[in-house]
């Protein structure tokens, strides 16, 4: 009498089978039908899945998120202030005109990203550059020996130190206010944290001064009662 048979391989991101048709007394058999699904896995949540960790998938989706509103943030800030540097005329003609300011109002156009220290024809703030080679040279000599080449983009941190007690060009100025607006960190935007955290509890306390005592000349020490 033949039976089927079906047979499982369960494995932690896979599971294999396959069903046969096996008659034993007459030692004949078929297969029927077999195959496989993988479950995509990163190696990180095979890691947990292995420790017996559960991965929360609203975990996931505010992660992504998080990083999706940095991103937004950061191009907003930069669209606002191509626009600010644009009315003053501190962009670099390269880089201005690679703008959108009329109808996408300080994003790049279609299919373009220039750097801003750098157009067809190279670095242009090589003036700079060979100020800091200087530099290198009399303080810091070590930096330059055997031939060693310093980057151009080392340019900015020798003009963010040189801008705090001299005059730079004002396309130097608009190259260091967008490489600090590239590396600002994250900011919470006013309701967001009430809209991810709906149940969290919000305190208040009323302040009441209840005596003023003299410390020094000029100065006072201010004592509160929390109620």
């Amino acid at each position: 009498m033949a039976k089927n048979i079906l047979g499982l391989d369960l494995g932690t991101n896979s599971i294999g089978w396959a069903l046969i048709k096996q008659d034993f007394q007459n030692k004949q058999g078929e297969i029927l039908g077999m195959g496989s699904r993988i479950i995509p896995m990163s190696q990180d949540v095979l890691g947990d899945f292995g420790k017996g960790n559960s991965v929360s998938q609203t975990a996931e989706r505010t992660k992504y998120r998080g990083v999706r509103r940095l991103r937004e943030r950061f191009l907003l800030r930069r669209e606002r202030l191509h626009r600010v540097l644009n009315i003053i005329n501190f962009l670099p003609e390269h880089y201005a005109s690679q703008i959108d300011f009329e109808k996408r109002f300080g994003k790049f156009k279609e299919e373009t990203e220039p750097k801003l220290a750098y157009n067809k024809d190279g670095f242009i703030f090589k003036n700079s550059f060979e100020e800091m080679l200087s530099d290198f040279q009399k303080y810091q000599p070590q930096l330059l020996e055997d031939g060693k080449k310093v980057p151009y983009d080392w340019t900015i941190y020798y003009l963010r130190n040189k801008a705090l007690t001299q005059k730079i060009e004002k396309e130097e100025l608009a190259w260091i206010l967008l490489n600090f607006n590239q590396k600002r960190g994250y900011y919470q935007l006013r309701g967001e944290e009430e809209e991810e955290n709906p149940n969290k509890l919000v305190e208040f306390y009323s302040l009441k001064i209840v005596d003023v005592l003299a410390d020094e000349a000029q100065k006072e020490k201010l004592t509160f009662d929390i109620h």
